[in-house]
C-alpha cells in the first residue's frame, strides 16, 4: 500500500503530497492513468461531501477504474490541517470482468488477452492488494489511528490498537512478502536481520508469523501446462493469482509453514518438521505437507500441478540452498512425469536431460564469476540446444528454463559485483519481465541472449550498459523531485559522473535535453492541477516547481499557444 498526506503550509498557502511510506513496484495504476490521460476527479476532495465529511472527521472512499483510494481526514481541535491517501486498492479479489472493464474505461479499447499492453496492465493490477471484509475494516480503523497520531491524540492507545489489527486480522489475511524474501534468501528493500536460530525467539515471528521455530525446508509448487479451454494469457494470469492468495490462507492451515508467491508462475512455502523426531520421521513429515500442497494445488488450479521439496537444512541455516534444490526439483519433475519430487544429489543422476542442462548451467555460471569468455558462446549455444531438445513441444516449458538460468546468471554477476547486488536485482526483474513478454521460441531465445550480454556487461563494470543504468536512476530522482529547484551539478554529484558527461549521456538515453526533460515534467504536472483542481495559477506554478508565476506564464503560453487560466477553461 501507499500511504501521503497533505501537508498544507499557512506561510505559502502551497499544498503539497508527501509519501509516508511507498512500496515500490515497475508500475503502479497511476502510471497508467497519466499514459493514457484519464482524468481522475480530485475535485471530489473539494465538494461538499467531502468538506462535511473532513468537519466531522470521516474518511472519503473514491473510486478509480474498479478500483479504490481512503482519504483520511487529519484533524486536531476542529481544525484540519492534512489528509492520508491510502493508495490504490481492490475491495475484493481482481477478476476478468473488472479488468476488462477497467481497461475499456481507461483506454476505449475492448481488452484483447493477445495485446500486451492489456497484459502489462493485468499485472500491474494483479500486484493491487485486496483489502475486503474485515481487513478494510481493520485498515480504515489503522488510517483513523494514524491520523490521530499525526494530530498528536492518544498515542499509546493507537500504538496499543495497532498491535492488536497486526496480530489479529493483518497478518492473517496479508501476504508476507518481506519475510518471505528474508527466508529464501532473495533481496529486499529493507535492511533484514541476519537468519539464524534467533529467528525463532522474535515475537513478530511467533505473533504475526505464526511461527515457533525456526523453517529448514522449502517446497515450491506449480501448475503443469495451461488451465482448461482455449489458451488465454490473462486467464492464465488470473489463475496463479488465484492459487497464490489461496496458497497464503492454506499454508495457515499447515503445522509450522508460511506460504507466499513464486515469482509469477507459482507459490512457495517455507516450513519444519518437528526437531524431536527421527531423520526419517522428519523426512516423511515433510512429505506428507508436501503432498497436502499437492492435493491442494491440483484442485485449486483445476488440473494437474508438480510440487518441488529442497534438501533440509540445520535449524537456523540459511534457507537458499534449499530453496534453489526445490526449484531444481521441478525440472526433475517435469522430466520424469512426478508429481512431488524430493531433491537429493543422487536423485538428480537419474535424469540425464536435466543433468545436462544442469552441468552447462553451471559451467555458465563459472564462466561469469571468473570472467572466462572464451568459451562462453559455445556453452550459451549448448545450454539453449539442450533446453530446445528436452521441451521441444512445450513452449512454457522452454521460458521456465530460461528464468531459472537468468536466476542463476543473477546470481554470478551479483558474485563479481560484491556491493552492487541491488543493481543486479533491479536488472533481473526487467529482464525477467522482458522473457515473460516474449510469445514464440525464438523470441525467448533472443531475450534470454539479450538478458545475458545485459547482465554480462554488468559483471564486467560495463561502461555503456553502467551509464544506461545511471541515466534510469537520473530519470527517477527527477520523477520524484521535479517540483524542487534543481541545478545539473547537484544531479551530476548524486549519480558521480561530471556535468558534460550527465548531458551528453541523458540525452542519448532520453532524446531530450535534461533542462527540457524536467521542465516537460513540470508542464505534464501542471496541466493536471489546471484541469482537475481549482488552485491559483500563482499556486499551481509554485507547487510545479516554476521559478515565479510570471515566468510559469511565459512558458505555458510559449508552450500551449494559450495562458493557464485559458487553458482551464478549454479543458473544464
Amino acid at each position: 500500500m501507499k500511504g501521503f498526506w497533505n501537508i498544507i503550509p499557512s506561510d505559502r498557502g502551497l499544498i503539497e503530497w508527501l509519501a509516508v511510506h511507498y512500496h515500490q513496484r515497475a508500475a503502479s495504476l497511476f502510471d497508467f492513468e497519466k499514459k493514457y490521460n484519464f482524468k481522475f476527479n480530485w475535485d471530489r476532495l473539494f465538494d461538499p461531501d467531502y468538506e462535511r465529511a473532513m468537519g466531522k472527521g470521516r474518511p472519503l472512499l473514491l473510486e478509480t477504474l474498479g478500483f479504490y483510494d481512503i482519504f483520511m481526514p487529519i484533524r486536531r481541535k476542529g481544525k484540519s490541517f492534512g489528509t492520508i491517501l491510502s493508495g490504490a486498492f481492490a475491495d475484493r479479489e481482481v477478476t476478468y470482468p473488472l479488468l476488462r472493464e477497467s481497461w475499456g474505461r481507461l483506454t476505449g479499447q475492448t481488452a484483447s488477452p493477445e495485446n500486451g499492453e492489456f497484459q502489462q496492465f493485468v499485472r500491474v493490477m494483479l500486484e493491487t492488494p485486496v483489502l475486503e471484509g474485515p481487513t478494510l475494516l481493520a485498515y480504515r480503523e489503522a488510517l483513523e489511528l494514524y491520523a490521530g497520531v499525526l494530530a498528536d491524540q492518544n498515542k499509546p492507545e493507537a500504538f496499543r490498537r495497532w498491535a492488536e489489527l497486526l496480530t489479529q486480522v493483518f497478518s492473517k489475511q496479508m501476504p508476507h512478502s518481506y519475510f518471505m524474501d528474508w527466508a529464501l534468501g532473495l533481496p529486499t528493500r529493507q535492511t533484514a536481520p541476519i537468519w539464524n536460530l534467533a529467528v525463532q525467539e522474535m515475537p513478530w515471528v511467533r505473533f504475526e508469523i505464526g511461527l515457533s521455530r525456526v523453517p529448514t525446508t522449502v517446497i515450491t509448487a506449480i501448475p503443469v501446462g495451461a488451465g482448461r479451454g482455449r489458451h488465454d494469457a490473462v486467464a492464465d494470469m488470473l489463475r496463479i493469482y488465484r492459487f497464490q492468495r489461496r496458497s497464503f490462507h492454506f499454508a495457515q492451515t499447515l503445522p509450522q509453514t508460511v506460504g507466499g508467491k513464486l515469482e509469477n508462475y507459482g507459490a512457495v512455502f517455507v516450513t519444519s518438521a518437528d526437531p524431536s523426531q527421527s531423520r526419517p520421521q522428519r523426512r516423511r513429515q515433510i512429505m506428507e505437507i508436501a503432498e497436502r500442497i499437492h492435493d491442494f494445488a491440483t484442485e485449486e488450479l483445476g488440473g494437474a500441478a508438480l510440487v518441488g521439496i529442497g534438501e533440509t537444512v540445520a535449524p537456523g541455516e540459511p534457507l537458499k540452498e534449499s530453496y534453489r534444490q526445490a526449484l531444481l526439483g521441478l525440472h526433475l519433475g517435469r522430466e520424469e512425469g512426478k508429481k512431488v519430487v524430493f531433491f537429493s544429489s543422487v536423485h538428480a543422476q537419474k535424469s540425464a536431460g536435466i543433468l545436462e542442462i544442469m552441468r552447462l548451467l553451471e559451467k555458465l555460471k563459472r564462466l561469469v564469476e571468473t570472467a572466462s569468455f572464451a568459451d562462453l558462446g559455445a556453452t550459451l549455444d549448448g545450454f539453449l540446444n539442450q533446453v530446445l531438445t528436452l521441451s521441444m513441444h512445450d513452449p512454457e516449458e522452454i521460458r521456465w528454463h530460461l528464468q531459472y538460468g537468468l536466476i542463476q546468471m543473477k546470481d554470478a554477476v551479483e558474485k563479481r559485483l560484491f556491493g552492487g547486488k541491488e543493481e543486479a536485482s533491479r536488472l533481473h526483474e526487467n529482464l525477467v519481465l522482458s522473457l515473460e513478454k516474449a510469445g514464440t521460441t525464438q523470441e525467448m531465445i533472443l531475450s534470454f541472449k539479450d538478458a545475458l550480454e545485459k547482465l554480462l556487461f554488468l559483471a564486467q563494470g560495463g561502461g555503456a550498459l553502467k551509464t544506461v543504468i545511471s541515466m534510469e536512476g537520473v530519470r527517477d530522482y527527477l520523477d520524484q523531485h521535479f517540483r524542487e529547484p534543481l541545478r545539473a551539478k547537484k544531479i551530476a554529484k548524486l549519480v558521480k559522473i561530471s556535468v558534460a558527461t550527465l548531458s551528453r549521456h541523458f540525452k542519448k538515453t532520453t532524446g531530450v535535453g535534461l533542462e527540457t526533460y524536467l521542465q516537460n515534467l513540470r508542464m505534464e504536472e501542471a496541466k493536471r492541477l489546471l484541469k482537475t483542481g481549482s488552485l491559483p495559477v500563482f499556486q499551481v506554478a509554485q507547487s510545479c516547481g516554476f521559478k515565479s508565476a510570471s515566468h510559469f506564464n511565459r512558458f505555458f503560453r510559449r508552450k500551449t499557444g494559450c495562458t493557464p487560466e485559458e487553458f482551464r477553461k478549454k479543458s473544464h
